[in-house]
């Protein structure tokens, strides 16, 4: 029986031929390039919603939108009286209606699919950033 000799590497088409060859250092993957004391930068992808919890959220949001319909003419309601006895709007109830009406339009987007990005309860109440 013929015994045979192992090289270092068993992988096809190396050359080393059990030469000890040092490890090669591989550069991580980012947009820095590691030199200059700038570390590479990451970008990590979160997972995608599944579809079943997107219109789970959508049908909550559809609820949460005819509510806000109602506080929309509940604040409507109250700015035309408070202008008809104080001759003046009420900025309480003007501020309200601007939050409520960029409100409305992130649901609208989130809704359309426009954004992933969903309102309030789940982001800062007031104006987007």
């Amino acid at each position: 029986m013929v015994e045979e000799r192992k090289t270092g590497s068993d992988r096809p088409g190396d050359d080393s031929a059990g030469e000890d060859v040092p490890p090669q250092v591989l550069e991580e993957p980012g947009a820095g390039d590691g030199r200059g004391g700038e570390p590479p930068t990451w970008e990590i992808e979160d997972e995608p919603e599944s579809p079943w919890m997107r219109g789970l959220f959508m049908l909550i949001f559809a609820a949460l939108f005819e509510l806000g319909k109602v506080l929309l003419l509940v604040g409507a309601v109250l700015q035309f009286l408070w202008l008809l006895f104080a001759k003046e709007k009420n900025a309480h109830i003007a501020g309200f209606g601007r939050d409520l009406s960029d409100w409305f339009a992130r649901v609208t987007r989130f809704q359309s699919g426009a954004t992933e990005e969903k309102p309030f309860p789940f982001a800062r109440w007031g104006e987007s950033e």
